[in-house]
């Protein structure tokens, strides 16, 4: 430590904290405003962040302050300051130099929970750091009590404003004393800053060491253009080139921020945020693991940038450009601190072009373009920044502004409508390539099929082709052809019933069964249709054809008569036996009629029914009594029967017979028979499971 902190005025107690501290040489605001605040005047001071302003108030304050005596519950010294952060930077200072100055130093910020406040003011205090917002809360609970503080600084008074905080700081000040010194630090000391607190001062000092807009000369500035949608990748590119140890990436929104830590993390860089959504316990650990080097990115919001003291930044970024300027001046005075060295470079888009203009305007010059791009994508349109432009030029006002900016997010959605068309028609594109393709893949595999098909039937041919019929008991494969059956209407109208019984062939074709079915269907339509719309020619007889003309007609086929043979099927048997009795029954029929007087039916059921009933009334005629009813019973017996066992159209009409089986009937039963005639059972004959197209 030089002779220079000597000549301040400060005493033995608070050299010792300066030397603790690490200064060896006051800055500007230092030795302009500590001499003030140990003479007891009001100061307001001004001068770029990292330039000491915190020591500058908190050295002359508490070496000039006793501490608290016995019973007494404080504080003296009250600092109202606008974020956490500030405000636990503000704390590690003053614990140094309460160290040797013995004074007890309490912090109220939110976030936190109550309880450990109230316990640490019922306690008492020297020195009272708080935000706004938490003691306006503690004075309403009754917990803080302002009527001893005799010093009051505003630290980061500007920022205080920005933030809507002076209703707050005016409600603080009313309940402080009326006699109090009061220190106002700031960043700058224009007109928005001195007319909302002139009537907190009292014929103040004032230090100004740098005008509004200066930036630290020690801080290298350049802008990088850059396209909207190459911003995200273009952000972990440069870390990597620059090195990823000890930066701050500061963005707009809260939302960013946690983005860009995401992203960062994918691609191997640490990262934690820290904004004002975070709580006061997660922006502790976010700051104490960035000191300690375990974090390697810090990326915040403007809540950081304001009076945060973090040693050794490599350098800063804005990932996006800041919309107050004087935020611009705080972001990049995070690194260069104290004297050193530091670089700060500012992604720029087509959007954020004004906003750099204004920042430009407040330095009162030009930031130059980043040359060491080689490697890195800065998109398809990035902006071109004239390099000749002045800093000076008038620049558009807000009516103007709103209406450039109106058509620069009308352009830039025609160009993400645009990029979406073509990545759409690109999908439809492969797609159709992709469908065409597996339409050609199916035809090839159908016809790599059907030729298999083909040489399969080709080889199941060529034995027939080269060495004939084989005999049917010689050994080899036997193919089985199964049994077919149907019918079908002819020309002239009539069923006809047709069959293939079963054969095997040894080692040559068999009959196509599938083949062969679909032709008889189609020739049953075609003779059915031909029937149902000219029904007198299909009457016409036809030429007399037999079954294996029919057969071979329908299959087109030549069948050998070694291995398949034609005959009609039992239904067709069948039905010659019915015709072939058609006549005798028919005259049968006649001849029982006219012999017993009944209806002649159809069935033999009807007929047994019958002759009982007209053997009843013969009995009748001739005065029998039991008899005849036996008798009648006995004849319906007898009709059932016939049914049941399916007995043929010949009944049995001889009196004895009919009485016998009534006789016999009674003596089983053991009971009257009933007079009633039985309903005959009708019985069907089942298909046979190889018909095709027979009737239902």
């Amino acid at each position: 430590m030089t002779q220079a902190f000597d000549a301040l005025g400060l005493s033995a107690q608070a050299l010792a904290s300066v030397e603790e501290l690490g200064y060896e040489e006051p800055t500007p605001v230092q030795e302009q405003a500590i001499p003030a605040v140990l003479a007891g005047h009001d100061v307001m001071a001004a001068a770029q962040t990292g330039t000491g302003k915190t020591a500058a108030f908190l050295l002359p304050c508490l070496d000039t302050l006793a501490p608290l005596k016995r019973g007494e519950r404080g504080p003296h010294m009250l600092v109202v300051t606008p974020t956490r952060e500030l405000a636990q930077q503000i704390e590690q200072v003053a614990l140094h130099v309460a160290a040797h100055t013995h004074h007890r130093v309490t912090t109220v910020v939110g976030g936190v929970g109550y309880e450990p406040q109230y316990r640490a003011l019922r306690r008492g205090c020297d020195l009272l750091i708080a935000t706004p917002g938490r003691l306006v809360d503690l004075i309403e609970q009754g917990e803080a009590q302002l009527g001893d503080v005799r010093v009051l600084v505003l630290d980061e008074a500007d920022r205080m404003l920005d933030m809507g905080f002076l209703p707050q700081v005016r409600r603080i000040v009313n309940q402080l004393p009326a006699e109090r010194q009061t220190l106002l630090f700031s960043a700058t000391l224009d007109d928005s800053v001195l007319d909302p607190t002139r009537d907190l001062v009292h014929d103040p000092v004032r230090v100004e060491i740098a005008h509004k807009g200066t930036a630290a000369e020690t801080i290298d500035q350049y802008v990088l253009p850059v396209s909207f949608e190459a911003k995200n990748a273009l952000l972990p590119a440069v870390l990597k080139q620059e090195g990823t140890q000890r930066v701050i990436v500061f963005c707009r929104a809260k939302h960013r921020a946690d983005t860009v830590c995401r992203r960062l993390r994918k691609v191997g860089i640490s990262a934690a945020p820290i904004h004002g959504n975070r709580s006061q316990n997660q922006r502790e650990r976010a700051l104490a693991s960035f000191r300690s080097g375990e974090v390697d990115v810090l990326v915040a919001t403007d809540v950081l940038a304001r009076g945060i003291d973090i040693a050794d930044v490599a350098y800063v970024v804005n990932f996006d450009v800041p919309a107050d300027p004087e935020d611009y001046i705080h972001r990049i005075g995070r690194t260069g601190r104290a004297g050193e060295t530091g670089w700060a470079l500012t992604f720029v888009t087509h959007d954020d072009y004004l906003d750099l203009r204004d920042i430009e305007a407040l330095m009162g010059r030009t930031v130059p373009t980043w040359d060491k791009t080689d490697g890195l994508d800065l998109g398809d349109e990035p902006p071109v920044l004239d390099p000749t432009r002045d800093p000076h030029d008038k620049l558009p006002g807000k009516r103007e502004r709103k209406r450039i900016k109106v058509a620069q997010e009308k352009a830039a959605q025609e160009r993400r409508a645009r990029a979406k068309a073509e990545r759409e028609a690109a999908d439809a594109a492969r797609s159709a390539a992709a469908e065409a393709a597996r339409k050609e893949a199916d035809k090839k595999r159908s016809r790599r099929k059907h030729d298999a098909d083909d040489r399969a039937v080709a080889q199941a041919e060529e034995p027939a082709r080269k060495g004939g019929a084989k005999k049917a008991g010689r050994k080899g494969t036997q193919d089985v052809v199964p049994p077919m059956r149907g019918r079908m209407g002819d020309a002239s109208g009539k069923g006809v019933t047709w069959g293939v019984r079963q054969r095997k062939s040894d080692g040559r074709r068999a009959i196509a069964v599938d083949e062969l079915k679909n032709d008889l269907a189609d020739w049953s339509a075609q003779n059915s249709a031909a029937h149902a719309t000219n029904r007198e020619q299909a009457r016409v007889a036809q030429p007399k054809r037999n079954w294996r003309d029919i057969a071979a007609e329908i299959a087109g086929l030549t069948l050998e008569p070694s291995s398949y043979e034609l005959a009609p099927s039992k239904t067709a048997q069948d039905a010659a036996a019915k015709g072939a009795k058609g006549a005798s029954s028919d005259t049968k029929r006649k001849k029982h009629k006219k012999k017993h007087g009944g209806q002649g039916g159809d069935t033999p059921a009807q007929r047994g029914n019958q002759r009982g009933q007209g053997k009843e009334r013969a009995d009748k005629g001739t005065g029998g009594k039991g008899v005849a009813g036996k008798s009648s019973t006995a004849k319906g017996a007898s009709g059932k029967s016939s049914t049941a066992k399916g007995a043929s159209g010949k009944a049995d009409t001889q009196r004895k017979q009919a009485k016998g089986k009534a006789k016999q009937g009674a003596k089983k039963q053991g009971s009257a028979p009933s007079s009633a005639p039985v309903e005959a059972t009708r019985t069907r004959r089942r298909r046979h499971p190889g018909d095709l197209g027979g009737r239902k």
